[in-house]
């Protein structure tokens, strides 16, 4: 068994590298004050996985800048029988006219993301209708299950 403090850096340390490497590849940077990490139990073998979700920018934005080109991910890890965590898959889950995800939880091996949504008459900056996304680890990767 791997001590717990050994087990919770290589657990941010695979978290990191995965993430430098996503917003490479989205040319954009990663905004860490965003990111919200959950852990539970996501494909049914009593293992300690991890939700993540986290926000890209546009490299340029500075500080007090519009939000505008920010988007926010779900990206899920599955603890390896090693002990190891290692990225499973991510998805968008919010963006510019897309609402706004705020916080997750696991929940009977289902992903829950609260969000803000738009609703009828809202500015386009700022969705006020409060919703729910559920996502399940499939073979394939992350589905939105409503």
């Amino acid at each position: 068994m791997v001590p717990l403090a050994r087990a919770e850096t290589s657990d941010e340390a695979e978290i990191q590298r995965w993430l430098h490497q996503h917003a490479q590849r989205e040319k954009r940077v990663e905004v860490p004050a965003s990111r919200h990490r959950v852990v539970g139990d996501l494909h049914g073998e009593r293992r300690a996985d991890a939700a993540l979700l986290y926000t890209l920018k546009p490299r340029a934005a500075q500080r007090g800048e519009s939000r505008y080109g920010y988007y926010r991910y779900l990206a899920t890890f599955k603890r390896a029988r090693d002990g190891q965590l290692r990225y499973y898959a991510h998805v968008l889950v919010s963006g510019p006219g897309a609402g706004e995800a705020n916080r997750a939880t696991i929940l009977n091996r289902t992903v829950v993301v609260e969000m803000l949504s738009f609703k009828a008459g809202d500015a386009p900056c700022c969705p006020t209708q409060a919703t729910t996304r559920r996502y399940r680890l499939t073979a394939h990767g992350l589905a939105l299950t409503r």
